[in-house]
């Protein structure tokens, strides 16, 4: 393991002083809280973390507790996953909530993972995220009251701010909650989990795990059973509106049908009817529709998607083929050179899950067809990390003097990094992709175009471009 500080802080105030005097070390994750270290410590030994100071919160007062706190179910952040799982004053608030905790991985894990390191590190197949967004619980900062709503925005990212530290989560009096996995047998980790919660007030919240873009609501199957909490409520409800990836251990498709077979279970288990012996109801999905892939053809590893700027094909073709452009719109870019016409050097800091890994990466232009299409192919280093390539492919269709560009994206990993598998791979490639169209097209609305690209017409700076010695 890395060197680094350690500090096991007796209370509150103590800790929040040592994490925001850590020292900042280049190529080092800075200062990070430990909690039960059920899944940082295992990153710290493979290498992919390197805390420059770990701050272990395990003597700080208090925030092992639970209890009952403005007319809530209060429960501190260290709390075990096995102290919830025992805890009779969670039976009588939120029945069923001690059974999620109860069904956590193993015994081991159980005694020393916690709520709120579960909640803050956010795993996409983890069973408290679910819990807690099917609950409309409330989760309690060292600074302010989230409700659980805004606090999961996707893969491994929550609302909490740097150093914000998780002290405990409150939920209020439930009729029950019923949570169900279907585990990867290997990690016990939920392939696809689902938890149902009823209100006081007969209001349902029906929250997904397992997918593979983190937890989500299912607000069909909520309305759907706010009006009949029933099995007979799913009848002809739909899967095909979760969004859902395929890795190695399932495919979509399965994922979602599984949502829909554990749904039906958890209301069934709540007091919405008997299951059929043999035939389980599950909430039905549409039959597939033939896919029209916007970009030639799509083998069945990359994935894409469109957007729409508010821009000509040509002004769009400019912006994407400028250095100060590409280097403003790409999510972490620390710098970007063109050494050629057709290749940029960049370094790219990318938050990959619960990581921020740094590639020196090389991009190569090729199949240019301006204005109307091109090939990326990328090349990226992360030195002991591993190493990633990947090919993008992109397309500009005309639309009513805008553009719609159509993207496709093939990404590999390796060493380290594929460790983290596709899933986690295909999301962040998402995410990544949908911020820098997101950021160009803002750009390109707003007006503020790079000077680079006012500086001459179109024509010339594709003569440039194709011929850089040319000097017209």
């Amino acid at each position: 393991m890395s060197a680094l500080e350690f500090a096991r802080p007796a209370s509150l105030a103590q800790a929040l002083a040592l994490h925001a005097q850590a020292p900042v070390q280049q190529d080092s994750d800075g200062c990070m809280w430990l909690a039960g270290g059920q899944s940082l410590l295992a990153a710290m030994k493979l290498g992919m973390a390197s805390p420059a100071r770990l701050i272990d919160l395990q003597d700080l007062p208090g925030l092992r507790e639970i209890g009952e706190q403005d007319q809530s179910l209060s429960i501190g952040a260290m709390a075990t996953h096995a102290a919830v799982a025992a805890s009779d004053l969670v039976k009588r608030w939120a029945p069923g909530l001690e059974l999620l905790a109860g069904g956590i991985a193993d015994e081991q894990v159980r005694q020393m993972g916690t709520l709120g390191g579960s909640l803050a590190h956010n795993d996409p197949a983890a069973c408290w995220p679910a819990g807690v967004l099917a609950a409309g619980a409330t989760l309690v900062t060292d600074q302010r009251q989230i409700a659980a709503n805004d606090y999961f925005q996707g893969l491994y990212t929550t609302a909490l701010r740097p150093g914000e530290l998780i002290l405990g989560v409150r939920f209020p009096r439930l009729q029950g909650l019923r949570y169900l996995k279907f585990e990867q047998p290997a990690s016990r980790f939920a392939l696809v989990g689902v938890a149902v919660a009823r209100a006081m007030d007969g209001s349902v919240r029906v929250a997904v795990t397992g997918l593979g873009l983190g937890v989500v609501r299912w607000p069909q199957a909520e309305q759907a059973l706010g009006r009949d909490f029933s099995l007979q409520a799913l009848q002809g409800l739909v899967t095909d509106d979760l969004q859902a990836l395929t890795d190695l251990h399932a495919s979509a498709d399965y994922r979602r049908h599984l949502a829909g077979v554990l749904t039906a279970r958890c209301v069934s288990a709540l007091g919405g009817g008997s299951l059929p012996q043999h035939a389980p109801l599950a909430a039905r999905q549409r039959p597939a529709a033939p896919v029209q892939h916007s970009v030639e053809t799509v083998p069945d590893d990359g994935f894409g998607g469109a957007q729409v700027l508010a821009a000509a094909p040509f002004q769009v073709w400019q912006t994407l083929l400028d250095a100060g452009a590409l280097r403003d719109s790409i999510p972490g870019c620390e710098s970007l050179v063109q050494t050629r016409a057709d290749a940029y050097e960049a370094t790219v800091k990318v938050g990959l899950g619960p990581l921020s890994v740094r590639f020196k990466s090389e991009v190569l232009l090729s199949d240019l067809l301006p204005p109307q299409s091109l090939t990326l192919v990328l090349r990226g280093n992360a030195g002991a990390m591993g190493s990633g390539q990947g090919q993008a492919r992109v397309r500009l269709e005309p639309l009513n003097g805008q553009t719609r560009l159509h993207w496709w994206v093939q990404v590999q990993l390796s060493g380290r990094l594929a460790q983290f598998g596709n899933r986690l791979v295909e999301a962040t490639a998402r995410k990544l992709a949908g911020e820098f169209f997101e950021r160009m097209g803002r750009a390109l609305s707003s007006g503020q175009i790079p000077p680079s690209l006012q500086t001459a017409p179109w024509w010339r700076r594709l003569i440039r471009f194709f011929f850089p010695s040319s000097g017209k």
